[in-house]
C-alpha cells in the first residue's frame, strides 16, 4: 500500500470536514461558509413571513419595518450567496474526493504490481 493510499483510508469524515475548512480558510478567510449563508437567509424569512402575515390580519407593521418586496430581494440575494458557498464547497469535497480515489487506485495498482 503507497503511502498516499495509507492516508486517505486512515481519515474521517471529520478530518476531511476539516481539510475542507483548512482550504477555505486560505483561500476565502473573510467570506461566509454556506451554513453562515442559510442561517441568515432562515432569519430573514421567518421575519419576513411574520410581518406578511401581520399584513394580511391587517396589523400594522412597525415603523422600522423595511418594505416587504425590499425584504423579498434580501432573501433571494441570501439564498444566491448560499448556493455559491456550498457550490464552491462542494467543489473543494468533489477535488478531495478525486485525490482520494486516484491515491487508493494507485496504491492498489501498485500492491497488484508488487504480487507479481
Amino acid at each position: 500500500m503507497s503511502d498516499a493510499s495509507g492516508f486517505w483510508r486512515s481519515l474521517t469524515r471529520e478530518d476531511i470536514e476539516r481539510i475542507v475548512e483548512q482550504v477555505l480558510e486560505e483561500l476565502a478567510p473573510e467570506a461566509p461558509r454556506a451554513e453562515k449563508w442559510r442561517q441568515w437567509r432562515r432569519a430573514l424569512e421567518e421575519r419576513l413571513h411574520r410581518l406578511e402575515e401581520m399584513q394580511r390580519r391587517g396589523e400594522p407593521l412597525p415603523e422600522s419595518t423595511t418594505d416587504l418586496e425590499e425584504l423579498r430581494r434580501y432573501v433571494a440575494i441570501l439564498r444566491e450567496e448560499e448556493i455559491i458557498a456550498q457550490f464552491v464547497e462542494d467543489q473543494i469535497r468533489f477535488v478531495l474526493a478525486k485525490a482520494m480515489i486516484r491515491d487508493q487506485t494507485a496504491g492498489e495498482a501498485e500492491e497488484l504490481r508488487g504480487e507479481e
